[in-house]
């Protein structure tokens, strides 16, 4: 595994991470009714998020044209495995699973900071488990 396939994927997690938050948010936005006091919140959050998603994207293409630069020269520091298939360190993920849960705990009840959260650490924990199946399957190979 390489430091760029890393990195890009990394940004690919925190982006898809943000579009699914992002999502979450826009419909719940659509059935609040107009005049409800959380729905400056719930606007200014999605905001904030759309704008991480857009430097997100911007960082995502340009790590793109440096690996297609490596790959171009024979680098053997381009990475040679997919974004999918490139793993992310178990204690990377447990690391941002904590953060998330503490966050979550700090958030006030129904916020929009709770609701993004509440999705950030459901998704950090699915993929922990995922990533820890996959070192227990390769520790028996």
């Amino acid at each position: 595994m390489t430091e760029m396939g890393e990195a890009l994927r990394a940004t690919s997690d925190a982006l898809m991470r943000d579009l699914d938050v992002l999502a979450t948010l826009e419909d719940q936005k659509r059935l609040m009714t107009p005049g409800d006091p959380g729905l400056v919140d719930l606007a200014e959050r999605i905001e904030s998020i759309a704008e991480r998603i857009l430097g997100q994207s911007a960082r995502q293409r340009e790590l793109s044209q440096r690996v297609e630069a490596l790959s171009s020269a024979g680098s053997p520091a381009a990475p040679t495995q997919s974004i999918e298939e490139t793993a992310r360190a178990l204690p990377t993920i447990l690391a941002e699973w904590r953060d998330a849960e503490r966050r979550l705990a700090a958030a006030d009840s129904g916020s929009a900071e709770e609701t993004e959260t509440r999705l950030l650490v459901e998704r950090l924990r699915s993929e922990y488990g995922r990533a820890h199946d996959a070192w227990r399957r390769n520790l028996r190979s």
